[in-house]
């Protein structure tokens, strides 16, 4: 950049020898000289950034198209196909054990239901003085309190409110000129939530405002029979009560005929064959008969259906990864071919052409593609061959007949399987109980406190004497250790011997830590037990490896790349001291050639003094 100019008339003195022009002009070419080649060397290092960035995205798609094919998650996936009479669908987990099952569904599981009469209105009062009744449901009783001014919709949300949302009451608009009916039913299918109605009777004590009778929920249209004793049952709260039982609809009254409720279903349980096995639910929805695999049941089979089920592995997907796999490789190649390409005509070079880290990418990959596994597999008896141009193609109708008929040398030859080395750690000795066990226990950087008193007590109390203490003694351990947060890998027991073992899973390592005494204790001591984990398979995790090697966390391109980033900065700091250097030479030089004009400036004038005083002399003695 130019210096100012205006900071003095510099070359006026020296006649425009010593002037901003002849600066300007030595600065440009210190400059071309000096700055620009950094210049142009920072420009390619950021075209190479960019061009390494694009690759290295490029390898990352490929990457993950190999993974799919080499994970296990492409080989856990499970088909279920149900033939037969369809009453049941079946849906899998991923690693479910292929196998056959055959259902036959005898009943299915229903809620308890209860329709009421008819009303005029939401809002018309049921009742016609206070009133409190009950409904038992699971084992518990509930108390409903109502006055005579209780509308129909209120009873549906004191019915919701008292039973904790275990009965389900709510208005229904069934149409005709009293359209209201109230629907009560349980809110979970199975036997055992079957709803019973009671009278309160006496001894409203027990959180029931009012009393009933066998005939108070008549007011809804539900007609029971008489009951049978009045022998002063009492509920679980303590009021006397009298249990209920609705009248069948053969028993019902002409008259009680034209105002009745009724029952819509029976709460009942599920009842199929697995197998041949009887298997009873109280849910439609079975999702504990066989880890991971969920059963649900739609009607009931007749004499001799059955519904077979077939959970196979599933390929579903996989030809879609084959495809991706090629298309990403060939974008690669492309990408590589154009930045590392030499044209001797023109002399034009791609970015990276003569850069051992990306010319040397193509070698690798192609070892591995163009390389036979040991059972004498290649990519084309999956019909994926490599043209002469170094692209991949695909046979589409071979590779489907080997996933449709010869899967099993499919998988061996692209897949790969995580195998754990899991450690243990084992007590030297018994622990003795007769003592109190109290310290801070660490594994894996995680502190447990352990608090054990010497006299143990039950949870009323009691203090445990013997076998029952030590047993109690023995759970409150292995419970801290169970409850630590951030230790789901590590496992705690005792051995024959009454020893402590801690046992690792999924490959996790066991390091122990903590005062001496207290590990002596337990029979441990401050120790780190190596775990393992480790990825053996198919011939296709050589490739994965491969690429690991290029972008993984110390592969050669992660290495490159942080080359050029620190490259990058270093000419940044070289150009940037350049120009400093050069901006100080000529602000000095401006201002000595200053002073130097100045100097040049008073000699110019003086010399004109002495011409004119020389001249004015010759003239005088003319």
């Amino acid at each position: 950049m130019a210096i100012n100019t205006e900071k003095s008339q510099l070359g006026v003195g020296s006649g425009n020898i010593l002037s901003w022009d002849t600066i300007d002009k030595l600065k440009e070419a210190d400059t071309k000289a000096m700055v620009k080649p950094l210049e142009t060397k920072i420009q390619d290092n950021l075209t190479k950034q960019k061009d390494l960035t694009a690759i290295t995205t490029l390898l990352s798609t490929f990457k993950g198209s190999v993974s799919n094919l080499t994970g296990d998650n492409t080989y856990l996936k499970r088909d279920a196909n149900a033939t037969g009479s369809n009453s049941v669908s079946v849906s899998v987990s991923a690693g479910v054990a292929e196998q056959n099952m055959n259902l036959s569904v005898q009943q299915l599981a229903s809620q308890d239901s209860f329709q009421s009469k008819t009303f005029g209105s939401r809002t018309e009062s049921v009742f016609d003085k206070d009133v409190s009744f009950g409904i038992s449901i699971g084992g518990k009783d509930y108390v409903i309190n109502a006055d005579s001014t209780t509308t129909l919709e209120q009873l549906a949300e004191k019915i919701n409110e008292a039973t904790e949302g275990k009965v389900q009451a709510k208005i229904l608009n069934v149409g005709g000129d009293e359209p209201f009916r109230m629907i009560i039913q349980s809110a979970q299918t199975g036997e055992a939530n079957k709803i019973d109605f009671y009278s309160i009777t006496g001894g409203t004590n027990g959180n029931a405002s009012h009393t009933s009778t066998d005939n108070t929920l008549e007011a809804l249209g539900f007609y029971f029979d008489k009951a049978s004793s009045t022998n002063g049952d009492k509920d679980s709260h303590g009021n006397t009560i009298m249990r209920l039982t609705l009248k069948q609809p053969d028993k019902l009254s002409e008259e009680e005929k034209k105002n009745a409720g009724s029952q819509i279903s029976t709460a009942q349980d599920a009842k199929f064959k697995y197998n041949g096995i009887d298997i009873t639910r109280s849910s439609n929805t079975i999702d504990d008969l066989i880890l991971g695999v969920n059963l649900t049941l739609n009607k009931v089979d007749k004499d001799g259906e059955t519904t077979n089920v077939n959970i196979t592995q599933s390929t579903e997907g996989i030809m879609e990864d084959i495809k991706a796999m090629v298309e990403s490789y060939n974008s690669l190649m492309n990408n590589i071919n154009e930045a590392t390409k030499y044209d001797s005509e023109t002399g034009l070079a791609g970015t990276f052409q003569g850069v051992r880290e990306i010319t040397s990418i193509t070698t690798e990959l192609n070892k591995i593609i163009n390389g036979v596994s040991k059972d004498g597999k290649s990519l084309a008896d999956f019909g994926i061959t490599l043209t002469k141009d170094g692209l991949l193609t695909l046979d589409s109708s071979i590779l489907n007949d080997m996933i449709n008929t010869k899967f099993d040398e499919f998988k061996n030859f692209f897949s790969s399987e995580t195998k754990f080395t899991n450690v243990t750690a084992v007590g030297d000795k018994k622990i003795e109980w007769n003592d109190e066990l109290k310290g801070k226990l660490t594994i894996n950087g995680v502190e447990i406190d352990i608090n054990i008193e010497k006299d143990f007590k039950d949870k009323n109390g009691k203090t445990l004497t013997n076998g029952e203490a030590e047993k109690a003694k023995k759970n409150a351990l292995l419970k801290a250790i169970a409850n630590a947060s951030g230790l789901s890998d590590i496992s705690a027991s005792f051995d024959k011997d009454g020893k402590l073992v801690l046992k690792g899973s999924g490959g996790t390592d066991i390091e122990i830590k903590g005062e001496s005494s207290f590990l002596t204790k337990l029979g441990l001591k401050e120790q780190k037990l190596d775990g393992k984990t480790e990825i053996i398979g198919g011939f296709f995790k050589g490739l994965n490896d491969t690429l690991n090697g290029l972008i993984g966390s110390e592969g050669s391109l992660t290495a490159y790349e942080e080359s050029l980033t620190s490259s990058h900065k270093s000419l940044t700091a070289s150009k940037e001291q350049r120009q400093k250097e050069l901006d100080a030479k000529y602000t000095t030089m401006a201002e000595k050639w200053s002073q130097y004009d100045i100097i040049i400036a008073k000699l110019e004038a003086q010399m004109n003094t002495v011409n004119s005083m020389i001249e004015a002399a010759n003239n005088a003695n003319k």
